[in-house]
């Protein structure tokens, strides 16, 4: 059967992958990377994903980007030099990327990349999987995006994968880590030795966030300057807890009747979050605007940026705001923010589930806001340039000399 390759409208190629082998052709001179996440809808380790791959293909490599789905919100944020993979639907959805595992296999077979990089617990597995069961000889380097077995939310096939996980994450060639803590969570709670594991922030480009946010926004509340708005932006997610971030908020409005919420974003617990809105009397002062295409127009415009989960990995949502001088609270959960924010120097810290914590800190930090200044100067640590160097160092010594 012949591969078949289409536009999907957006400028990328999307091909699916065949069942037999049929080679594709590319430039033998060029590195060939893949790397691998079931689809494009928001989330932090999808946007990390396509960061990297944009970046990396304009520095000489050739990508492939290997997708379960070939949709999502954030399809078109990816470079039109980035090639899709798509791979087959499955005909048992309950297995989920488990089964492209021979497609996946004969993929790597057929086009040798230098190195295959899941992104998530899932495909990293399926991946691992391969090399172990199906003698696929690959590089395969899994990026781990949150901190191991802090998942409040795991389902019944999350629950099997982080079981697996312990077996069969020691084989990887190398793992990349997005923080301290995170490596931290998987020496305490795998086999994996910590020479195994290496950290590379995520890549922010400041730049492309500080143009996009001088767009406007038609927000009333954002362009009201009488108005103080605490925002959020994110998967409306348990691993967020968002019902502590509106009881934390019915604080601070309690003593600030100027205040305002905006909770941006979308998921599994948005009718929850609306339901916890109506009970406590919240609904004129808090909107829900759902997925907004530019967060970074809506972060130059406020006043607190409030992040309240319960673990993270390295959110790359707090460094968006530092990139645009928005004051930020978060709570100092495992792991990133403490990394990000530098002990508390760039931002408050505040425990995990302190809702009078959170709300003093909001409150404190609208009478006393930290220079934006002093805010965007640490967002440039993570700008491209840097941690695309160390990526491609990482890559010199763990993939090109292996």
């Amino acid at each position: 059967m012949d591969e078949s390759t289409l536009s999907d409208g957006a400028g990328s190629t999307v091909s699916t992958v065949p069942e037999q082998n049929n080679a594709i052709t590319m430039d033998d001179s060029r590195p060939l990377l893949a790397f691998f996440i079931p689809d494009l809808s928001v989330g932090g380790a999808e946007q990390v994903a396509i960061t990297i791959a944009n970046g990396l293909v304009t520095r000489g490599y050739d990508i492939d980007l290997l997708l379960s789905r070939a949709s999502g919100e954030l399809r078109s944020e990816l470079s039109e030099q980035v090639s899709i993979v798509e791979l087959p639907p499955s005909k048992t959805p309950v297995v989920g990327v488990a089964a492209h595992l021979p497609f996946l296999a004969a993929y790597l077979n057929r086009q040798k990349p230098a190195a295959l990089f899941p992104h998530l617990e899932h495909p990293s597995i399926v991946s691992l999987a391969i090399n172990r069961f199906l003698d696929a000889d690959t590089t395969v380097i899994p990026t781990q995006h949150s901190a191991f077995g802090h998942d409040v939310e795991a389902t019944p096939k999350d629950q099997i994968v982080r079981r697996i996980v312990p077996r069969l994450y020691p084989a990887s060639d190398q793992i990349v880590s997005v923080s301290e803590g995170v490596a931290d969570s998987l020496v305490d709670r795998t086999p994996v030795d910590r020479s195994d594991i290496s950290v590379l922030h995520n890549p922010v480009d400041v730049e492309q966030i500080r143009d996009r946010a001088r767009q406007p926004v038609e927000h009333e509340w954002v362009e009201n300057d009488d108005r103080d708005v605490v925002l959020f932006v994110g998967r409306h997610a348990r691993q967020k807890n968002l019902d502590g971030w509106v009881r934390a908020f019915e604080k601070v409005v309690n003593r600030n009747a100027n205040a305002r919420a905006i909770i941006a974003g979308k998921g599994p617990c948005r009718a929850q979050v609306q339901a916890t809105v109506e009970r406590l009397g919240l609904s004129d002062v808090v909107s829900l605007p759902g997925f907004v295409d530019n967060p970074y127009r809506y972060m130059t415009k406020s006043d607190v940026f409030l992040l309240s989960s319960r673990y993270e990995g390295l959110p790359t949502v707090l460094i968006e705001c530092l990139a645009v001088g928005c004051p930020i609270v978060s709570t100092d959960c495992p792991s990133g923010p403490r990394e990000i924010l530098s002990d508390g120097e760039h931002g408050t810290l505040v425990p995990i589930d302190d809702t009078n914590g959170l709300a003093n800190a909001v409150c404190d930090t609208l009478a006393d806001p930290p220079d934006p200044d002093r805010l965007r100067s640490r967002a440039d640590d993570f700008s491209p340039k840097p941690v695309f160097d160390e990526y491609e160092r990482f890559l010199e010594k763990h993939v090109f000399t292996a």
